[in-house]
């Protein structure tokens, strides 16, 4: 490979692209805060966030679903690679066929002249003087933590990426772009310390006022489609997995860009905006560290670096679809051969099929195959890693190369059926994935201490446990329905007290508890990943619920089962606590009586359909509040209602559910539950002494498909006085809810299983008649019933499409350009 090293001087002036051209893709170009039309300050990262969360779903209700998996066939033409320039500054520079590329000349750019760095005003000299005095973060002080700064700023300055600059030579005439924030010492797992530059930290000045901090100040000019695909890289990996067949062996492997950020500059000048004081002992003149690279810390580092990563990965993959061993040898090539299973396939296969997907999360490039050949694995490895050196130089050195030689020696390149990939472990044969055994060891142990803590009486630090919190919700990726256990902790996280206690807190002693069980059973049970997808219901449930009771139907869609009714009537103390304008003292609100009615039909779903691991099904109900709290499996407003969101996600857990689709639907369409759920004699007309009269009821008004009979379901009263346990709120754990009694019994007349009534329930929706009309013309009727079939398949459609990730575009800078409504 050839090596080129960065350059201390300016390139020549045939090598510098024109600066900050104007680039046409959309994805090129900064972000604009859609309200205002303006650019975009790191101070409205949240609104950039939001603005950007909403164009996703809407691009993934639009995207048709498509495999995640790219098939081989050895035809790409590749366009005629180009020499890196013997000048550019720092460690990133295309050549090859990443010039091509769409965002090969913006690259080119910043090799030449350094990522584009606004970060606001200019700081008066009082201001540097007071952020100079305030010194680094306190983490960085300790004897372990100085001398891992002394080493690491005499590296950075011996390959160029900083520079050491003495305050009292610069103190009376600073340059006008430095800013001075504190860096800290992070603990990590692979060496000593990580050094993170606070850029985020505003000073309090001593005149009382506030200095903006460097990232909120920051001007964000990075591509708008830089980070598209960042948020989506682990769910297509879990999707990509639950879409292979059962008896295909998915083999893994990834590699990791060295150094990250400090490969890539910033503009020359305006480095001084990441100067920090070097950590010292006590009597040391003060030095500022003044790095050339992009820092981690800085809210635009992300955004330029994975434009490089993200363009890689763009090309590695049309590297791929060259004909195998086609690609030069690549000096890296033996690190991905040796695990028992590569040994294990046959060298080459002419006609086999080979299936590949690859992402990019920041430095980390993955790639899951699934080949018939140590061939196709040799080759789509070498695509990869030579799309990394196409857009990283390569190094001779191997030490100083972007891809890390550290990481290739423990194996991470090697194709294996086993790879950690983004926290996770991922098993290519049994398709399955659980959080990393060293992490979930970690956290067990965490979680442990704390509940020990509360038996002696003591707090937990508020930082300790928004952190952990975080973890505990990452790890709950792999674990069906477990964030519907963290309300509590929520709720902790947005009161942010200095100290948490878990004794004075029973709700959040059990969320904890509950978690730590959960995640503690996962270590001899993995995750399959086709429990973590959603898709077309395979059984529907309607619910509704009044002051009175509550009643549902369970359906058939894509899977068979008995077409069922069910209700029950809510004990007088029940009706009696109900909020409402009598009422105003009641505990219980109508929305929390809805939610009860949906946990109770999900209980039923269990009895009527069997186990459902696997499956998916769709809840609808006509309130919108409990349409949300299970959506988010999460409540802020109701105690009742989070102890039955906890419910349902150890129901959840227990059956190994495919993610639910939660659908409203609106009252004047729900008839067919409003009837069982008001015929306890509120509705004169639809009261029912007997579960025969309902039965007869539906069989008579619900006429099925194929002459065949409703079958009326009577939920136990084990289980009714479980569901009601928790509207009085009597505590209950974790036991009470995995081991159930019976749902429910059959009554009278049972039918057949069938599937593929959802559609035909829509029959019953269309009112026969208005006021001030005798009735609806036919034709009329059946054109609302149309609609209403489009309208609802159209929902369910567009629900499960939100829960899946967004598809990989060709070229990450050619952004979906959504229709204007």
């Amino acid at each position: 490979m050839t090596v080129n090293r960065k350059s201390g001087s300016q390139p020549p002036p045939n090598s510098i692209v024109a600066p900050h051209a104007i680039h046409a893709l959309e994805g090129l170009q900064p972000p604009i805060l859609e309200l205002t039309g303006g650019l975009i300050t790191g101070a409205e990262t949240d609104k950039l966030r939001l603005q950007n969360r909403r164009r996703r779903h809407a691009l993934q209700i639009q995207q048709v679903p498509a495999t995640l998996w790219s098939t081989h066939t050895g035809q790409a033409s590749l366009p005629p690679k180009q020499e890196r320039p013997l000048e550019y500054r720092n460690e990133m520079c295309p050549a090859g066929i990443a010039t091509s590329h769409p965002a090969g000349e913006l690259l080119s750019e910043w090799s030449q002249l350094g990522c584009p760095t606004k970060t606001g005003r200019p700081w008066s000299k009082e201001e540097m003087w007071e952020a100079v005095a305030r010194g680094p973060h306190q983490s960085s002080r300790s004897p372990e933590a100085l001398a891992h700064f002394a080493t690491e700023s005499a590296e950075k300055v011996r390959v160029g990426q900083a520079k050491l600059v003495l305050w009292d030579d610069i103190k009376d005439n600073p340059p006008p772009q430095l800013k001075i924030s504190p860096i800290a010492a992070i603990p990590h797992k692979s060496k000593a310390f990580r050094s993170i530059l606070d850029l985020s930290f505003s000073l309090r000045l001593k005149n009382g006022g506030i200095l903006e901090s460097v990232n909120d100040s920051t001007v964000k000019m990075a591509p708008r489609g830089a980070l598209d695909q960042l948020g989506q890289a682990l769910s297509r990996i879990i999707h990509a997995f639950a879409e292979a067949d059962e008896d295909a062996k998915i083999f893994m492997a990834k590699w990791d860009i060295k150094d990250g950020f400090w490969r890539m500059d910033c503009e020359k000048g305006e480095e001084y905006n990441f100067a920090y004081v070097l950590p010292q002992e006590e009597g040391m003149p003060i030095t500022l560290v003044v790095p050339t690279s992009l820092q981690m810390g800085w809210v635009e580092s992300p955004p330029y670096f994975c434009a490089a990563t993200e363009t890689a990965r763009d090309i590695a993959s049309d590297y791929c679809d060259t004909p195998v061993g086609s690609l030069p040898h690549h000096k890296y090539a033996k690190h991905v051969t040796g695990a028992k299973e590569f040994d294990e396939l046959p060298t080459s296969s002419k006609n086999g099929k080979l299936f590949y997907a690859h992402e990019v999360y920041v430095d980390d490039f993955m790639s899951i195959v699934i080949p018939t050949s140590k061939e196709q694995l040799e080759h789509v490895a070498t695509a990869i890693m030579t799309g990394i050196h196409d857009v990283f130089p390569a190094d001779i050195v191997d030490g100083n190369d972007p891809i890390s030689e550290k990481k290739l020696l423990k194996g991470e390149g090697q194709y294996s059926h086993m790879k950690t990939l983004l926290g996770f472990d991922f098993d290519g044969k049994r398709k399955t994935m659980w959080l990393e055994e060293e992490k979930r060891a970690k956290l067990l142990t965490i979680l442990h201490s704390w509940l020990r803590a509360s038996s002696l009486n003591r707090g937990i630090p508020f930082g300790e446990f928004e952190s952990v919190i975080a973890k505990v919700r990452h790890a709950f990726t792999a674990l069906p329905g477990g964030r519907g256990l963290l309300s509590p902790c929520n709720r902790l996280l947005k009161k942010r007290p200095p100290v948490v206690y878990f004794h004075r807190n029973a709700s959040l002693y059990e969320a904890i508890s509950n978690c730590r069980t959960i995640l503690r059973e996962s270590t001899s049970r993995p995750t399959r990943c086709r429990e973590l997808v959603a898709g077309w219901p395979d059984f529907i449930g309607v619910v509704d619920a009044s002051s009175h009771g509550v009643g549902g139907v369970i359906i058939g869609e894509l899977s068979e089962c008995l077409p069922t009714v069910f209700r029950l009537q809510w004990p007088p103390d029940i009706t009696a606590n109900v909020t409402s304008e009598a009422n105003p003292k009641g505990t219980i609100t109508n929305s929390d009586l809805e939610l009860a009615g949906l946990v109770l039909l999900w209980l039923m779903l269990e009895h009527v359909c069997g186990p459902l691991t696997e499956k998916r099904i769709a809840l609808f109900s006509d309130n919108s509040p409990t349409v949300s709290w299970v959506e988010r499996m999460a409540c802020r407003s109701s105690l009742v209602a989070e102890q039955l969101i906890r419910v349902l996600a150890l129901r959840f857990n227990i059956q190994k559910v495919c993610p639910i689709t939660t659908l409203h639907i609106a009252g004047d369409q729900n008839s067919m539950t409003d009837i069982p759920s008001r015929s306890f004699g509120s509705e004169h007309k639809w009261h029912f002494k007997s579960e025969h009269d309902l039965l007869t009821f539906f069989n008579v008004n619900f006429t099925l498909p194929l002459q065949n009979s409703w079958t009326v379901c009577q939920p136990t009263s084990a289980i009714a006085t479980r569901v009601i346990s928790v509207l009085r709120m009597t505590p209950f754990t974790l036991d009470d809810w995995r081991r159930l009694p019976a749902a429910g019994k059959n009554i009278g007349t049972t039918g057949k299983s069938t599937r593929l009534l959802w559609e035909w329930t829509l029959t019953f929706r269309v009112p026969t008649s208005k006021s001030g009309s005798d009735s609806y013309p036919v034709s009329q009727q059946e054109s609302e019933q149309a609609i209403m079939v489009t309208e609802n398949k159209s929902k369910i459609a567009q629900s499960v499409a939100r829960l899946r990730p967004l598809g990989r575009r060709s070229h990450w800078p050619v952004t979906p350009i959504l229709p204007k409504s």
